[in-house]
């Protein structure tokens, strides 16, 4: 039977150590997913004295990866931040609300779990490439690029089953070692049975699990079942109208502005793309990434302001150097309505590399600007943010 995407989830938890797979437990409503296995199958040309180009495919090296898109609410936002950027050490309480700090660094590694109709697809070693937050309807949208170090959905049964058994072992078409992937806890289906996992075999082939009556030639289909969906309690995405955008000569100046609605400069369009390039290495030890690393990371801003004065002209000419505050504010947290909910992005230092002002027949000409996030030497980094919520410390 077809399947809807609409019942799929996203289910998310950072990894202890990267690339070792969890269940994940934090159910993330998703806006699309687009996350696939490159095999890289290559047709096997060896001459076989048969007249046509081949009769089988080869495995080779994959990889996974794909795009995420979700909206930014204020306690999600905190586990892509969390995987993207470096978090400090979380202040605060469940009754003043936590404050999470973020600067430019190696974020935590997650599991993903998503469900693809009768069976669940989980990727483990998940890092982010790539963040563009822009606004889908006036609410804050992040789409992620997003690699993996592997992945498991689906194997077959390698060894035939008959009556009762505490065991299987899957067939290694995919993978010789066709277990990673899954936990302690998992739950597969093989036909019409579904078994709990009380053990995954270290040598990659076998799993375990309580003595269960089991009937099943080889070949029989094994997959990943899906979690029983536990949505939280959802906070709504933060919203363009909240969105308080400050530019001064440096960071102080550029926060004082967005310090208020009358010093803030109104903003009618915004998106921020931030990228953190991978290394995805395939080694002499995996068919799958044998690591990912992280490159030197990079960002940029574009915006359009109505044109006002020559300011911003002359500071794209001379290449000068600005400071950029966006805070967003959310819904409050504290019962008296003296905190709320707040994501704070800093650039110390960026610089116009594009500032046009398109002339239209009957429109208000406006600047319409791309600018660099550049290091800042004086701050010593280029970009820092914060998240003010209702997730403990401990969640990242």
């Amino acid at each position: 039977m077809p399947y809807l995407a609409d019942n799929a989830y996203l289910a998310i938890k950072p990894e202890s150590a990267a690339g070792t797979p969890i269940i994940p437990t934090v159910f993330v409503p998703l806006v699309s997913a687009d996350v696939k296995t490159v095999t890289n199958h290559v047709v096997d040309q060896r001459m076989k004295g048969i007249s046509w180009k081949g009769n089988d495919l080869l495995r080779g090296n994959r990889m996974h990866e794909g795009e995420i898109v979700v909206l930014a609410d204020p306690d999600m936002l905190g586990h892509f931040m969390n995987m993207f950027m470096l978090k400090g050490s979380t202040t605060g309480n469940g009754t003043d609300g936590y404050t999470h700090p973020f600067t430019v660094g190696q974020g935590d590694t997650y599991t993903f779990e998503i469900k693809k109709g009768i069976y669940a697809q989980r990727f483990f070693g998940v890092y982010i490439e790539e963040m563009k937050f822009d606004f889908n309807e006036g609410q804050l949208q992040i789409t992620m690029q997003i690699k993996a170090m592997g992945q498991f959905s689906i194997g077959k049964l390698g060894v035939a089953l008959s009556g009762s058994v505490t065991a299987l072992v899957f067939d290694d078409d995919y993978d010789i070692s066709p277990n990673r992937g899954l936990v302690v806890g998992d739950v597969i289906v093989i036909g019409s049975n579904e078994i709990t996992l009380t053990s995954v075999n270290a040598n990659g082939i076998g799993v375990g699990f309580a003595s269960t009556s089991l009937t099943y030639s080889v070949g029989e289909e094994i997959y990943l079942k899906p979690l029983t969906v536990s949505n939280p309690t959802l906070q709504d995405p933060l919203y363009f109208g909240n969105f308080l955008v400050g530019f001064g000569v440096d960071e102080a100046a550029a926060t004082t502005a967005a310090g208020s609605r009358s010093t803030a400069t109104p903003v009618y369009d915004m998106e921020i793309v931030l990228k953190a390039p991978l290394f995805v290495s395939n080694g002499s030890n995996r068919m799958d990434p044998v690591q990912i690393v992280r490159k030197t990371p990079e960002g940029q801003i574009t915006l359009k302001r109505l044109l006002e004065n020559e300011n911003q002209r002359q500071k794209f000419l001379s290449r000068e150097q600005q400071a950029i505050v966006m805070i967003a504010y959310g819904k409050f947290i504290k019962s008296d309505f003296t905190t709320q909910e707040k994501f704070t992005l800093i650039f110390n230092n960026v610089k116009l590399i594009e500032n046009e002002n398109a002339l239209e027949v009957g429109e208000l000409i406006r600047d319409e600007q791309s600018f660099e996030i550049l290091y800042d030497d004086g701050d010593g980094q280029a970009m820092e943010a914060e998240i003010v919520n209702r997730t403990a410390g401990t969640a990242y």
